[in-house]
């Protein structure tokens, strides 16, 4: 008896140790995004964070939660996608997905190489593409490129690659705010075709289905460009070990998407 009294002693103490044992710590991040409706990546308008949030927003959960950052969700803070550089750079918020630009400013870290360059490999890849309405029977493999010049791209408002597709020379109406205002567009006659970011094709599946066989899109994409999780500098300073470790999750769980996209299928 007495031997089994010390050992249920022992489980008794080892259980209250464990029970007083702190709990995983956090540390709290500031995730800000776009406060438009962009399917199937961001979901929803306003500053209010619906529920399914959109893919993006599962896959920076995702990243922020594998990266030591702790158990805890991101504080999410939607915003219009031109107050998000500018609320990254003062601080405001601490992480948020950046469009590719000229230069970045000093309040603002992405990944470097050991040379200090930028790490292309710990970057998201996104392709832009056309939507075009099928009743103009434009063939699915035109080049967009060539094909719109001296026509008119409907673009949702804010997007940091607006001003590379007028260096090359294309007109472009970005007065609406998200896609399906610019489909609407399209529909009305008013644009020629609306350019869309999406990392494949296939994921504007459900997008295209609201609209039965009238907006149909181009294969060919109409630009290839990168997008980064950036840090605000002062934040990455204070914990430069999460964030690298979240920049090489990303690198190292590129195809992640495709599995939170799964979430937003509806075949």
């Amino acid at each position: 008896m007495t031997l089994r009294a010390g050992i249920l002693s022992m489980l008794l103490a080892a259980s209250a140790l464990a029970s007083a044992a702190p709990a995983p710590s956090c540390i709290p991040i500031r995730v800000g995004y776009v406060d438009q409706n962009r399917p199937p990546y961001w979901l929803g308008d306003g500053d209010k964070v619906p529920d399914p949030p959109g893919a993006g927003v599962d896959l920076i959960r995702d990243a922020v939660q594998a990266s030591g950052f702790g158990p805890c969700t991101p504080s999410w803070v939607r915003l219009p996608a031109a107050r998000i550089k500018i609320a990254l750079a003062a601080g405001d918020i601490d992480l948020a997905p950046l469009g590719e630009m000229p230069f970045y400013p000093a309040e603002i870290a992405i990944p470097r190489d050991k040379a200090g360059n930028i790490d292309l490999n710990r970057a998201m890849h996104n392709q832009v593409l056309v939507l075009v309405r099928t009743r103009d029977k434009l063939p699915p493999n035109t080049n967009p490129m060539q094909y719109f010049r001296g026509k008119t791209l409907g673009i949702p408002m804010g997007n940091s690659y607006t001003a590379r597709l007028r260096e090359a020379g294309l007109t472009l109406d970005d007065g609406a705010r998200d896609l399906d205002r610019n489909i609407e567009k399209l529909r009305l006659g008013r644009v020629d075709g609306v350019v869309v970011a999406a990392v494949m094709p296939s994921h504007l599946k459900q997008t295209l289905d609201k609209y039965k066989g009238e907006i149909m899109q181009l294969q060919q994409p109409l630009l290839n460009i990168r997008l980064w999780l950036a840090f605000n500098d002062s934040f990455y300073h204070a914990h430069p070990q999460q964030a690298e470790a979240l920049w090489t999750w990303l690198d190292t769980n590129r195809n992640r998407l495709g599995y939170v996209m799964q979430r937003y299928r509806k075949d």
